[in-house]
């Protein structure tokens, strides 16, 4: 439950710190130089090439590799981190080896403009030494040939430090390794949905400290049927079935194991990117809800650059299932004087507990550059997911007509960090650090609920059945408490439940479930595993549960259709059944809807809950509600149905053999009452 003073308290602990994290960094980023490639030491067969008419000069590489190289010096002023800018022409994709004051090879990936007498630029960090002379030395890799360089561009960067005070770093890449940290990571994107699961999985490079998205021209769309031309590629920390269906009718063909590394509600994020140029193209970094049940499923964009704009940062909202999430009303950060595909900014995102008002009590602010450019009071009361993504919209479409550009198409992130706010500002040293409490769970499900079962559509897995671990509407995670005050999000598998456990809740029993942590380890001080209580609702259901607890509120005067089942035709053996928490006498039940003569439940036979087989009994009666012309209104009406003969007993399920349905085909009803 939201308590307003604790999200008070926070808010107030979040602002009196907020300046020191998302202030500009303190380093002005006001150095710059410029070398022109042909002032360099070439040796080999690296030569100087005469450019449109003879108006310019570019360096070009052969074969053969570190012996054909170019050197040029340069002398940096303003710390230790710099970009590095090639200004470069390519007819075709080539790469390019560098070295920095005689260090390691390092190899940079991707340089194609399209044609050789067309420019494009590509820009990488570097590290070199502030106020000396630093020797960088290019030359292709072996057997390959380089690109033609014109220019070399450096320039400070301005980074904030990577600890903050207050705050508590929980979650980071600084993507120095060659290849994703599955640690870190989930190297696919909405993989569910796609019938070929290589598609969902991302095409990148890492090179130089960078995460490098890539699409080329021979990438394939990653789900024609229900994406159409759109090429992505991405990465996520979290990804399960049916997770975010877009357009509402997507069917899971690829079936996959639940996973997710990092889970979070509420913090600081901080990334450092750069965008991709080009019409129909786009990147995102994205937040979304896990959706363990179908309301838990905001979208909330951070960012999505789009390529026909270098100077805006939108952010947009969606709330999908979510009745409470905001929808629409984004906005956007426009400034004419950067380039936000050509250069790296530092883009921030703080969701703030308690920091908003009334019925949105947390808020949400971004930062691009350490500037605040807006915010928003939310209601989003469950952690997300984030989300990183290149795209390419070759049939056009909402981000502008397709317009071809040479390949690659690149997103560039530097790094990804995530704080969480230490309570008071008391931070521990990491080697004192411990847990001090693991939040016990409760989850009440329907005793007949089963997991989601899928069915594959993947080539040479057609037809074959996945059933999830999890019950629905089971948390994916757990609140952990530390001794420094900081809460975080923990995923947590459950196990399966035995058929002996589906039994004990179908005879209203509680069962206990031990989970286990992927990314908590049990060695962590003060560890101790999640425990899951799950409770039978009394009532219960084979049909729609979604609203069906309202059908046993004790209200039949609500002109609300709390409960409703498309009806295509009737399921064959559906039931709503009700658990009393003492065994009672029944005589009668009252039926109340809207329109009943028009979608309400027409006849029903009953069974009865036998204490002493531990089964159903039915009674071999089938009754007929007398709905009225007079309740065939907005109003509606309450009925009442005499049993054949008074009947004591602990549960009463009423099985439904008959339905009005009138109108798109389905029942709808308000309340169901015993007496």
């Amino acid at each position: 439950m939201k308590t307003g003073f604790c999200r008070f308290l926070g808010a107030v602990l979040a602002a009196a710190m907020l300046a020191g994290l998302c202030s500009a960094p303190a380093a002005a980023a006001d150095w710059n130089q410029r070398v022109e490639a042909e002032t360099g030491d070439m040796t080999g067969t690296v030569r100087t090439e005469n450019i449109l008419g003879g108006s310019g000069r570019t360096v070009s590489f052969i074969d053969n590799g570190p012996a054909n190289a170019l050197e040029i010096r340069v002398t940096p002023q303003g710390g230790a981190d710099y970009v590095m800018k090639l200004r470069y022409r390519s007819g075709e994709v080539r790469n390019l080896m560098y070295q920095v004051n005689g260090g390691p090879a390092r190899r940079i990936s991707g340089f194609s403009s399209g044609s050789w007498s067309a420019f494009a630029n590509l820009s990488i960090p570097v590290t070199l030494e502030p106020g000396q002379v630093n020797t960088l030395r290019f030359f292709a890799p072996d057997g390959e040939n380089g690109p033609g360089l014109d220019y070399i561009d450096f320039s400070a960067a301005a980074l904030p430090a990577r600890e903050k005070p207050g705050y508590r770093l929980i979650f980071e890449d600084e993507f120095d390794g060659e290849a994703l940290d599955t640690a870190r990571w989930v190297p696919r994107y909405l993989s569910s949905w796609t019938k070929d699961p290589g598609l969902a999985e991302p095409t990148y490079a890492m090179e130089n400290g960078l995460m490098r998205l890539r699409i080329f021209a021979e990438t394939p769309p990653w789900c024609p049927e229900y994406d159409g031309k759109t090429v992505v590629s991405g990465f996520t920390t979290g990804d399960r079935n049916a997770l975010h269906n877009w357009n509402g009718t997507n069917v899971v063909r690829n079936p996959v194991d639940m996973q997710a590394t990092h889970l979070n509600q509420y913090g600081y994020y901080e990334i450092r990117a750069k965008g991709q140029p080009g019409s129909a193209r786009h990147v995102a970094w994205w937040l979304l809800g896990f959706e363990d049940v179908p309301e838990e499923s905001a979208e909330i964009d951070v960012f999505e650059l789009l390529g026909n704009n270098s100077h805006k940062v939108p952010v947009n909202f969606h709330a999908w299932n979510d009745p409470d999430a905001p929808d629409g009303g984004g906005f956007s950060y426009t400034n004419n004087k950067m380039d936000f595909h050509d250069e790296f900014h530092i883009y921030g995102f703080d969701w703030i507990e308690g920091g908003g008002q009334g019925a949105n009590p947390d808020r949400m602010e971004f930062y691009v550059d350490g500037v605040k450019t807006g915010g928003r009071d939310v209601n989003i009361d469950y952690p997300m997911i984030q989300l990183f993504s290149l795209y390419e919209k070759r049939g056009g479409g909402w981000t502008g007509v397709w317009l071809p550009k040479p390949y690659p198409n690149t997103f560039d992130i530097d790094y990804v960090r995530v704080y969480k706010s230490v309570p008071g500002g008391q931070e521990l040293p990491a080697d004192q650090l411990a847990i001090a409490a693991v939040e016990e769970q409760e989850a009440e499900v329907l005793p007949s609920a089963r997991p989601a079962r899928y069915v594959s559509a993947v080539a040479g897995h057609e037809g074959e059945e996945y059933t999830e671990a999890h019950l629905p509407g089971v948390r994916s995670y757990g609140n952990v408490l530390y001794n420094d005050g900081v809460k975080t999000q923990e995923f947590v598998r459950w196990p399966a439940l035995s058929q002996e456990q589906y039994a004990l809740l179908e005879r209203g029993e509680a069962v206990t479930l031990t989970g286990t942590t992927p990314n908590l380890a049990e060695n962590t001080p003060g560890y101790r595993a999640p425990v899951l209580t799950l409770r039978p609702t009394p009532w219960d259901t084979n049909l729609n549960p979604q609203g069906i607890a309202k059908l046993f509120d004790g209200d039949p005067t609500s002109t609300a259709s709390c409960w409703s089942e498309k009806m295509n035709p009737l399921p064959q053996g559906g039931y709503i059944s009700y658990r009393f928490e003492e065994p009672r006498v029944v005589e009668s039940i009252l039926f109340s809807a809207n329109y009943g003569a028009g979608q309400g439940i027409r006849s029903y036979t009953l069974a009865f809950w036998d204490a002493e087989t531990q089964s159903w009994a039915d009674e071999g009666v089938e009754y007929t509600i007398p709905w009225t012309a007079a309740g065939d209104v907005e109003a509606g009406e309450t009925v009442r149905v005499p049993l054949a003969a008074p009947v004591v007993t602990g549960a009463v399920r009423i099985n439904i053999t008959g339905a009005n349905t009138r109108w798109e085909n389905k029942i709808v009803m308000r309340e169901i009452a015993f007496a």
